[in-house]
């Protein structure tokens, strides 16, 4: 594996070992495998000692969808919660530092020490392999409430389920409007396409993404997609577990903090065998975040939706991903 960067041999932070080249490739594979904005994986990866450090990486043809770098950001905070569970999961304490405001897309990673990884740390590791976005209706069963504790408890940031009528016809509403002007606004659709027409270099994702019923189908749209009417798509909402998560304040960090609970809540999910997607296309329209934001009660500004439930088949199609190699600065 001649491609890895070169590791210095610093005797600084403690008297242990640096990553072992096993290592460091255990923790690309990780960050590799991080939920993205269309697929785009805007970051690039830095090993030097036990320090694995996550750049924001930026990324052509997300004008549209993402012109103030929101989903960019919950994209890193994705990856870097991966790479800290791997780093736990290798055997390491870890201690995780972002970087000053004028690198709000950067964090470090530290493994400070040796130390035993827990079970659930190995099995949520494990579980970065298996996560995969499921844009289709669930399977009829409802999510227990125990794996629903389980799920939101794995969240580091403000969030809460969709619960009782009132709730789901307030998201419903809030969901049609995005759709409507998704749907029509020709710049977005026009740029939409361009990742999913030609998916190419393990980035980008397919036409078939687009779900032609159920929540998922008010969630990512294209210029044909059928929008359902407000009253069905609340019944389609209340089928499902969604999970919003908030946050306090609207600042870089916050988007990547939430990004970083939103995959754990992921991971914890699919570590209980559900499977999962999340919904930001509508949330890129201000006035939406706004109307969630007040008609919720939720006290703070709405960033990521994230639906779980069970899937109706065993096999969940992964998409495609940079060369490993590729992770890696140049």
């Amino acid at each position: 594996m001649t491609w890895f960067p070169a590791m210095s041999r610093k005797r600084g932070v403690a008297e242990e070992r640096p990553f072992t080249s096993e290592e460091v490739e255990t923790l690309a594979e990780a960050v590799r495998l991080a939920p993205s904005v269309h697929n785009a994986q805007p970051w690039t990866l830095a090993v030097d000692g036990r320090s694995a450090t996550l750049h924001e990486r930026s990324v052509e043809g997300l004008h549209e969808q993402d012109p103030e770098g929101r989903d960019r950001r919950i994209s890193v905070g994705a990856a870097v919660a991966d790479l800290a569970l791997s780093v736990r999961a290798l055997g390491w304490a870890t201690d995780v530092r972002w970087h000053a405001e004028d690198e709000p897309g950067t964090a470090t990673v530290i493994g400070t020490h040796r130390q035993r990884a827990t079970v659930l740390d190995r099995e949520r590791a494990r579980a970065i392999g298996e996560r995969a976005s499921f844009r289709r209706p669930f399977a009829g069963r409802v999510v227990p409430h125990l794996l629903r504790t389980c799920v939101i408890s794995a969240a580091t940031v403000q969030a809460s389920w969709i619960r009782g009528g009132a709730e789901e016809r307030a998201l419903a509403r809030n969901l049609a409007r995005a759709a409507r002007i998704n749907r029509s606004d020709v710049r977005y659709q026009r740029e939409l396409g361009m990742w999913m027409s030609e998916p190419s270099g393990g980035t980008g994702f397919p036409a078939d993404a687009l779900a032609e019923t159920g929540l998922p189908s008010v969630g990512l749209v294209g210029s044909g997609t059928r929008l359902p009417d407000q009253e069905r798509l609340a019944e389609w909402i209340g089928q499902e577990s969604v999970l919003v998560f908030s946050t306090l304040t609207d600042g870089p960090r916050d988007q990547l903090r939430v990004g970083m609970a939103v995959q754990r809540a992921w991971l914890e999910a699919t570590r209980l065998g559900l499977v999962g997607s999340v919904l930001t296309q509508p949330l890129r329209l201000s006035e939406v975040r706004t109307e969630l934001r007040d008609e919720l009660g939720l006290g703070g500004i709405p960033q990521v939706l994230l639906r779980v439930g069970f899937p109706p088949e065993p096999h969940v199609p992964h998409a495609e991903r940079r060369p490993l190699p590729q992770v890696f600065e140049d």
